[in-house]
């Protein structure tokens, strides 16, 4: 429709609204230039476009756009409640964290509805979701149109990697290894951790001898030179990075940390049995499920708004674990081997050095 529409040479720009449930993330593809070369009689080749026109050669994906309703941002935070979209089942919650996560600019509407400390926190928690993004107040959803389009913020290498992955390279590079001690060189040739705790100058790498935990990251930004934002100084809005080179316990994980502190989704297949009421029955005691956790989450540790990273669980050491966490939905699964068990795949290949 898009490449038929510029035929008609009508308009400048367009704004697409995409549907509430939609993930930017599988939109912005559609954009790329494909430049290979496709054997035409292999039908496992996934091509359509073969003397066609690509949608990216007539237009350009100028800027994505995410709507959070400030009325409703702490019951969606909070929710366990489920959407479906084609073949792609998830929750509420980690569908707005990820809409924020991949935008460029954040349109905070209904700021009429909050009082100026709930708008402050709600935007201190989208500054620490997406850093880069630009955040603009709204009612009524009435913004300078400027503001939105031909903007040039849209920037496909900028999604290449997450947030989280990039703020460990920052956090790996402005590291400062403490100087070990003797002793601590001892116990760890003896028992295989260290004697004694380290921490790095500024006090914000905190070293165990057995996992790492950097403090206060931001991904692009020079600690030395970053100032406080009002949000951490109001609100304590931070985070942190957590590395570890030895695996999680299969058991210890879940019982100690997981199933005290937040909740799983019905399966899809299970749901899939039950009737509308039952669905209601189990839905209300899972919310208040995870609404007990989650007072019991915030005063073990605080606020924990989301987590995501790699997993390596002590009885799986050729596999890798996902780790998702949006509110007080958990998701733990395995994903796909570990790069050093799929050499084939990647040995003697441009990216073979970064790797």
């Amino acid at each position: 429709q898009i490449i038929s529409l510029t035929e008609k040479k009508l308009f400048n720009y367009m704004l697409i609204e995409a549907s509430g449930v939609s993930e930017p993330s599988q939109i912005a593809p559609l954009f790329d230039l494909c430049d290979d070369e496709h054997d035409p009689d292999d039908p496992e080749a996934d091509h359509d476009h073969d003397g066609k026109v690509q949608l990216g050669e007539v237009a350009r994906l100028d800027t994505c756009i995410t709507v959070v309703d400030s009325a409703e941002f702490y019951s969606n935070l909070a929710t366990m409640k489920t959407y479906e979209q084609g073949e792609t089942v998830g929750t509420i919650a980690e569908l707005m964290m990820e809409q924020v996560e991949f935008s460029n600019v954040v349109v905070v509407n209904k700021g009429d509805l909050v009082s100026e400390d709930q708008k402050a926190d709600i935007i201190g928690k989208i500054v620490l979701l997406n850093p880069k993004a630009k955040v603009i107040e709204s009612v009524h959803s009435k913004v300078n149109v400027m503001e939105i389009l031909n903007t040039h913020l849209f920037n496909a290498e900028d999604h290449r990697e997450e947030f989280w992955m990039e703020a460990t390279k920052v956090a790996e590079q402005e590291k400062i290894e403490a100087n070990e001690l003797e002793c601590c060189e001892k116990s760890i040739a003896k028992d295989g951790k260290k004697c004694c705790k380290s921490k790095s100058k500024d006090g914000k790498l905190i070293n165990s001898g057995l996992s790492q935990v950097q403090l206060d990251v931001a991904a692009g930004t020079n600690t030395k030179d970053r100032k406080i934002t009002r949000h951490e100084a109001r609100f304590g809005i931070t985070s942190f990075i957590y590395q570890a080179r030895r695996p999680f316990h299969p058991g210890r994980l879940p019982d100690l940390f997981l199933e005290p502190y937040f909740s799983e989704v019905v399966e899809e297949d299970e749901e899939d049995k039950m009737s509308e009421e039952e669905k209601l029955v189990v839905l209300q005691k899972l919310q208040e499920d995870a609404a007990a956790k989650q007072v019991k989450r915030t005063e073990a540790m605080g606020q924990l708004l989301r987590s995501k990273g790699f997993l390596w669980i002590a009885t799986s050491h050729d596999i890798i674990g996902g780790w998702q966490q949006a509110g007080n939905v958990m998701s733990v699964q395995a994903e796909s081997p570990w790069m050093c068990e799929t050499r084939e795949m990647w040995e003697d290949t441009p990216s073979a050095e970064q790797i």
